[in-house]
């Protein structure tokens, strides 16, 4: 593991260079896992694909901004969730806030999902979720955010994410819960 963190360190300073195998090195190790993000916050293949790309080349072009060479995958992947939310608000899918709610009392503290429930299903029931909700469902429950930086993310307020990801986790459980006695 040591190693593959200097060779990665190393890579990143020959990027900075402007050593483009090195660039293409990086882009093939860290290609997959930001296409994964996008992917959850975008929803689908060819608007990740296309964030992924101006994520690099936007990462590429202010690599000698980045002062620590360990912290490039997070620095990376903070490009392309800013990226994908970009480009959820230029299409105009992000959904309209939901009017805010006083209390989320009612919010379950059970587990989300059942352990028998194929990642599969899991994953096709959270890209059926409206646009705003999948968003804050993704940022917060698989790319573990926090709710105030989801809100600054989004431009919505902590209220209104708190609202959409229990609503979505709502959501989930009722489309799993049919997926499970359909079977």
């Amino acid at each position: 593991m040591k190693q593959t963190i200097n060779l990665t360190e190393r890579l990143i300073e020959q990027c900075k260079k402007g050593d483009e195998r090195a660039r293409y090195a990086v882009y093939k190790q860290y290609v997959h896992a930001m296409y994964n993000v996008s992917h959850r916050i975008t929803g689908n293949q060819f608007d990740a694909e296309d964030v992924v790309q101006e994520a690099f080349v936007k990462a590429f072009k202010k690599i000698n901004t980045l002062k620590q060479v360990n912290t490039f995958g997070g620095w990376l992947k903070q490009i392309v969730v800013n990226e994908s939310i970009s480009l959820v608000r230029r299409q105009k899918r992000l959904q309209q806030a939901i009017e805010p709610i006083d209390s989320l009392a009612d919010a379950e503290e059970e587990p989300l999902i059942d352990n028998k429930i194929p990642i599969e299903k899991v994953m096709a029931a959270i890209m059926q979720l409206p646009e705003g909700a999948r968003v804050v469902f993704t940022l917060r429950a698989i790319e573990e955010y926090k709710f105030i930086e989801i809100a600054e993310m989004t431009g919505q307020t902590v209220n209104n994410c708190k609202v959409q990801y229990h609503r979505s986790k709502k959501i989930l459980r009722s489309q799993l819960k049919e997926s499970v006695y359909a079977n």
